[in-house]
């Protein structure tokens, strides 16, 4: 049976750690990759326009650095270290894009906090996040 290889890229980018611990500097998380599963796509140029047109209104959100980063831990260093305005028009570069961001999948593995260590194990492509309530920051009302 398939597993729903559901930590992809662009889940990865949206990812932080907010204990306490982390004081609001807990991205991007950084990736250790035990497995990583690539979804094959044969025919990467014929990514229809309703992806590219997702990618285009994905790109004002997505950190880029971020991105660039978790790509090249997950064995893709190809990114370019900027996303200039002529790539983002490039249909060409909007297929691969939209290949790296949905079709790379972390299976098993380690997120770590950058600012406190904390890890966050990756098991069956669902990151575990859960925090224990000494970990958590106190919200006041």
């Amino acid at each position: 049976s398939a597993l729903p290889y559901t930590m992809r890229l662009l889940t990865h980018n949206t990812m932080r750690n907010n204990t306490k611990d982390a004081d609001g500097k807990g991205f991007p998380l950084r990736i250790t990759a035990v497995e990583v599963r690539v979804l094959d796509n044969p025919d990467a140029t014929n990514v229809g326009q309703k992806e590219i047109d997702f990618v285009k209104h994905m790109l004002p959100v997505l950190d880029w650095p971020a991105l660039v980063q978790g790509a090249s831990q997950l064995g893709i260093p190809t990114l370019p270290p900027q996303l200039t305005e002529q790539l983002a028009q490039d249909p060409a570069f909007l297929q691969a894009l939209y290949h790296i961001l949905m079709n790379v999948h972390l299976v098993k593995g380690m997120l770590t906090c950058p600012a406190s260590g904390r890890e966050f194990p990756v098991t069956d492509g669902i990151a575990n996040m859960m925090l224990e309530e000494e970990e958590c920051e106190r919200v006041r009302v």
